[in-house]
């Protein structure tokens, strides 16, 4: 997908954080991006995504903050899909293929907030099994 707009970022420079509203999507061009969500006090990675993937859409349709923090890994370039020019093709979408677009979006906000908690679990069970296995291993 070609954007008029290149962003470019540095190894472990925020793109976007979480929790602050939304005004653009982002399509990765090069490099790759991890994408992490705050479960509590903790922060996990949900994801990491390459060329070609794209974050950030829920934001070009609703009216919402951002659902996830994303952060450059390595030398990063990215897209930029403009919220005012995606409004202007949003609308010339039919009624009903609306109504199924924000149903999804809403759909995929719950489904990475379960996705982070089980990323947590996943982490939390990985440590327990570590530790057993240093001990196993000294006895």
């Amino acid at each position: 997908m070609e954007t008029p707009v290149v962003e470019r970022y540095m190894d472990k420079q925020v793109i976007i954080t979480e929790g602050i509203m939304s005004q653009k999507a982002y399509v990765v061009l090069s490099g790759e991006v991890a994408i992490s969500k705050k479960v509590g006090p903790r922060t996990v990675t949900v994801g990491l995504l390459q060329k070609g993937d794209i974050f950030g859409e829920m934001g070009l349709f609703q009216d919402t903050v951002r659902s996830a923090t994303a952060t450059a890994r390595g030398d990063v370039a990215l897209g930029i899909i403009d919220r005012a020019r995606f409004k202007e093709l949003y609308a010339e979408c039919p009624d009903d293929m609306k109504i199924i677009i924000d149903s999804m979006v809403d759909r995929f906000r719950l489904v990475t907030g379960k996705l982070a908690m089980i990323a947590l679990k996943l982490q939390e069970t990985k440590k327990v099994l570590d530790a057993y296995s240093i001990k196993e291993n000294a006895d």
